[in-house]
């Protein structure tokens, strides 16, 4: 019993924690306005607030479905997300910020759909190739996913469902590693050369490259983010003090970690990196519990959704650290995204319930 406690601590404790970090991170915003994505503190405090108790709550729901159910009911969950995502060509609908459509606006709700697609997709193709359905129509529908988020386009979301599909295929077994990576290294080729092609990718990978030659561009949040990490490695500023909050396009959001190194230091940065090795570890055995019962779905299921929570973790802070070119990456739990954050807690349930079963 005890055994089977410590993963779900690890998916549990750590996810509480950078939650309630993120909110705090929001509720810490200048009343008096600054960049997007502020100036109204109470107001996106509260959206992120009902975020994380939805996200909590769907998380026991997830549970308590366990994996059977949603892998029996995948089909269902994957056409609601493709619809959710599709929406943000909708006008009026879909909001347009920095050259792409990435999130919805209907009335009270707010979020980016894509990361429901990407753990919809791990559904999906656990479903395709334990329970009957033809392994075409799976990948088909996994690659109709990954086109959805190219078009956006939202090249970085792109590609994390794609991890997402190769990982949930590698732990089903029933896709030979030597035919899957080609085809995976091809289709990132394809999303490298796409993003390139894009104007604003383009523009951004140039401010990268020499920001200080683009200091009224996009080199300008370069120079921001090298800014607050070396002021953060200094002393912390202090929460709601530090002055990448009133430079950056959306703090909260794409840079939060950067927030929390410059405002909270070493410790609070070396805090959310602890946070997610833990996160990481419970995904493991989750994965390895699966195994362990001779569950494919399960197995292919855990290595899916551990897949969707970690890249973009990942990814958010190789660009925050300045080690990658700007792509517009939420960290799940942290940055402000209801969205994100709702699916990421029905994640988090549901890989606690498969790291917490007993024999079949």
């Amino acid at each position: 019993m005890v055994r089977r406690a410590i993963p779900v601590v690890l998916l549990t404790i750590p996810a509480l924690g950078l939650g309630g970090l993120g909110l705090a991170l929001v509720a810490a915003a200048p009343a008096h306005g600054g960049a997007a994505g502020f100036g109204a503190a109470g107001h996106f405090a509260w959206r992120q607030a009902v975020g994380l108790m939805l996200g909590m709550a769907l998380g026991t729901l997830a549970a308590r479905l366990g994996t059977e159910r949603l892998v029996a009911a995948a089909p269902k969950i994957f056409a609601v997300a493709l619809v959710a995502t599709l929406a943000v060509f909708i006008p009026r609908v879909g909001v347009l910020a920095a050259g792409a459509r990435r999130w919805v606006h209907l009335g009270p709700i707010s979020g980016s759909p894509s990361s429901f697609l990407a753990g919809a997709v791990a559904l999906w193709l656990a479903a395709g190739e334990t329970a009957g359905r033809t392994r075409a129509g799976a990948l088909a529908g996994a690659l109709l996913a990954v086109l959805v988020m190219v078009l956006e386009p939202d090249f970085s979301a792109a590609a994390t469902t794609l991890a997402v599909a190769i990982a949930t295929l590698t732990a089903a077994g029933r896709m030979p590693l030597r035919r899957l990576l080609p085809a995976s290294a091809l289709l990132l080729v394809l999303l490298a050369v796409g993003a390139l092609r894009s104007g604003y990718v383009d523009n951004r990978i140039r401010g990268f490259l020499s920001p200080e030659s683009d200091r009224r561009g996009k080199g300008f949040e370069v120079l921001a983010l090298a800014h607050a990490n070396a002021a953060g490695g200094a002393g912390p500023a202090g929460l709601g003090h530090g002055r990448a909050r009133r430079r950056l396009s959306s703090p909260a959001s794409d840079y939060a970690f950067a927030l929390i190194a410059e405002e909270l230091g070493t410790a609070g940065a070396f805090g959310v990196l602890a946070a997610w090795l833990a996160i990481g570890a419970g995904v493991l055995m989750a994965e390895r519990s699966a195994a362990l019962r001779n569950d494919p779905a399960a197995r292919a299921v855990a290595a899916g959704l551990g897949t969707a929570l970690l890249v973009p973790a990942t990814l958010h802070i190789a660009v925050c650290r300045g080690w990658l070119p700007i792509i517009g990456v939420s960290m799940p739990l942290l940055s402000y995204d209801p969205g994100l954050t709702l699916t990421s807690g029905a994640e988090l349930g549901l890989l606690a319930a498969m790291a917490s079963a007993g024999p079949r």
